[in-house]
């Protein structure tokens, strides 16, 4: 019987292990986890009432993968409170309704727009001259900023999207790639030859909530993938190396005998993953290692209630880049789903763009977003610090004919495979369809 070894226990392995499952003849598994705990950037906590989620918090509804796989898993799925739907832009110590009908960072509906004091007059006016510019012409990559300030002009791109990005995806809009990053909006540009007129086409055509959740927490998938499993599992268990025998892969695993596998799923960052075949295949793990990646910390902070002296009607709101904060955005959780705080209090959970303040430094500019956002002075119940160092994946100019490369030495390594949220998409979908894909691949025999 063949061996498969998947190294990295996140969302995208799990993954992995439970397509393998789907066999009528699964060949022999293991997982293998450096950490006790997992889930990877998946990781909900629940104290005295609250639930806080220390990565992501929902997955898009439109991507169908996960919502497929929490279906075939048996788990509840919960969407967001439609009441409270929106979202707000800080400037100063005003909160600005983010115009409706944005979906992510592309504006899909024009009236919105045109009443929004984001946006002067001037910039208004260059906004509806989006549906006179023609689509470009060459097929070049281009940055998002360089798109978006193509499609609706400098002012929008800085006052409305800039920030949006900053708050969703992370990075610096000059270097990340729009095809790589959107290729959906690149398409409707293509399709249509205009981002609103293509958006509003299409929103039409899906008209389903666009975030979905889980009542008690996201993790709930990582144990829901785990049960049944246990055995086939290791955590603590760090691979330092791959190599190629006459028959087999070999892994060497920190403070463990080695193991022997027929195939080999690489489901860890692109930095881990190229630290790991540096031997094996030094021209593959030196594109790895090009693959940039952006950290960033996570905050928790709970309230009364009677903290606060205004109403929220919203999801959370967005912080421009600014001289003296690292906060991106401040998700009001509580509003945006249920069970998230118990009945009388308020949690909210912050994103900021570093990791390397001090604990004490994160927790003075989260509490003085409070106040200058919200008007909040009270001190908080409790509060959370979680740091993602090198979690995300930058999508940079280039990341595509990268991602090709990489796939073509792929080819030439029967057995070996990689799966992860910096080759096609970085969201939950994503990585469940990566993992996925990486057992569909090894039970057709094509690898």
């Amino acid at each position: 019987m063949s061996r498969v070894v998947i190294i990295g226990g996140g969302i995208t392995g799990l993954s992995a292990v439970w397509a393998l499952r789907q066999s009528p003849h699964p060949p022999e598994i293991v997982l293998l986890e450096a950490g006790e705990r997992l889930g990877g950037c998946i990781y909900t906590e629940h104290f005295n009432g609250f639930l806080m989620e220390h990565g992501p918090d929902v997955f898009l509804a439109r991507k169908p993968e996960a919502e497929q796989l929490c279906k075939a898993l048996g788990l509840s799925l919960q969407k967001p409170n439609e009441k409270q739907r929106g979202a707000y832009l800080r400037r100063g110590r005003e909160l600005y309704p983010v115009p409706e009908g944005m979906s992510g960072l592309v504006p899909g509906r024009i009236r919105p727009l045109l009443r929004s004091p984001l946006i002067s007059i001037q910039g208004k006016l260059r906004i509806l001259a989006e549906l006179l510019i023609p689509p470009k012409a060459d097929g070049a990559d281009e940055s998002v900023a360089d798109f978006f300030s193509r499609r609706f002009g400098r002012e929008a791109f800085l006052n409305l999207i800039e920030p949006l990005l900053g708050g969703l995806a992370g990075g610096h809009a000059q270097e990340l790639s729009v095809k790589a990053l959107l290729p959906h909006i690149v398409n409707i540009e293509s399709r249509y030859g205009s981002i609103l007129l293509g958006m509003d086409r299409t929103s039409v055509q899906h008209p389903t909530v666009s975030l979905l959740s889980l009542p008690d927490g996201l993790s709930s998938i990582i144990h829901a993938l785990v049960a049944g499993n246990e055995d086939r599992i290791c955590t603590g268990h760090r691979a330092k190396d791959i190599t190629r025998t006459d028959t087999d892969w070999k892994i060497s695993i920190e403070g463990h005998a080695s193991l022997s596998a027929t195939h080999v799923i690489l489901a860890v960052p692109a930095w881990s993953a190229a630290d790991i075949i540096r031997t094996a295949v030094q021209e593959l793990s030196e594109l790895l290692r090009q693959v940039p990646y952006h950290a960033g910390t996570m905050v928790h902070l709970a309230y009364r209630r009677t903290d606060l002296s205004r109403p929220l009607n919203g999801y959370g709101h967005l912080v421009a880049a600014s001289p003296g904060t690292s906060v991106a955005a401040c998700t009001w959780s509580g509003n945006k789903l249920a069970g998230r705080a118990p009945d009388g209090h308020l949690l909210f959970r912050l994103y900021l763009r570093t990791t390397k303040l001090t604990d004490s430094a994160v927790l003075a500019q989260a509490c003085a977003e409070m106040h200058q956002a919200l008007g909040i002075t009270s001190d908080p119940q409790f509060t959370r610090v979680y740091r993602f160092p090198r979690a995300l994946p930058q999508y940079t100019i280039g990341h595509l004919e990268r991602i090709r490369k990489i796939r073509q030495i792929l080819d030439s390594h029967s057995g070996l495979h990689l799966a992860g949220n910096y080759l096609d998409g970085v969201g939950i979908p994503d990585c469940i369809r990566s993992g996925t894909h990486a057992a569909q691949k090894i039970l057709s025999g094509k690898s």
